[in-house]
């Protein structure tokens, strides 16, 4: 006996009917309404659609990454760039956020974007100091009474003012994916996805 007259097999598509009966119209024929669906990409067929995103903790993920390092760069002398991550992984851990997906997901993209920009600004650190120290033994008397110290200086500053600008555009950008309640993965530059959701 074929497979499709056993229980629980359905008919296949130009195949026979059931032996007994109309043919079955259960939920494998189903298809879901048109312009439903989760963030996720599945659909639902029946029922109530599923509850909205928690939009608010997955906005406040970026947003609080984002507040940290900038006001905390300005107010406390570039510490804020190092705390980046504290923020989206207070939201992450958060008991009531750990069995949201959404929230899992942006609260992550943001945590990875807060460890990237500490690391970063801790590079850059490096980077000016060392510029300055090889240049003050490298350069002649001459050199070191003229303005030659400001370029390599200027130039990590530059590097480092142009990383953190596109960061910031990345982040508001994930601000108001999460607040619509759209999907958000940061660019690998400027997040590195060392954290996964």
């Amino acid at each position: 006996m074929p497979d499709y007259h056993q229980p629980g097999y359905g008919p296949y598509a130009g195949g026979p009917q059931q032996p007994y009966g109309p043919p079955q119209q259960g939920w494998q024929q189903a298809a879901p309404p048109v312009g439903h669906g989760n963030a996720y990409g599945y659909g639902y067929a029946y029922g109530t659609p599923p509850p909205a995103p928690s939009t608010s903790a997955a906005m406040w993920s970026h947003l609080g990454a984002l507040l940290t390092i900038t006001a905390g760069t300005v107010m406390c002398c570039g510490v804020g760039a190092f705390l980046g991550w504290i923020f989206p992984m207070s939201i992450r851990g958060n008991e009531r956020h750990r069995h949201d997906p959404y929230v899992r997901h942006h609260a992550t993209q943001a945590l990875n974007f807060g460890i990237t920009q500490a690391i970063m600004a801790a590079l850059g650190v490096v980077l000016y100091f060392a510029s300055a120290v090889i240049f003050a033994t490298a350069a002649t008397e001459t050199q070191r009474n003229g303005s030659g110290l400001a370029v390599p200086l200027l130039t990590v500053i530059g590097i480092m003012a142009a990383y953190g600008i596109a960061g910031a555009v990345c982040s508001v950008i994930g601000t108001v994916k999460a607040t619509r309640g759209e999907l958000w993965t940061y660019p690998r530059l400027i997040a590195w996805p060392l954290s996964k959701g």
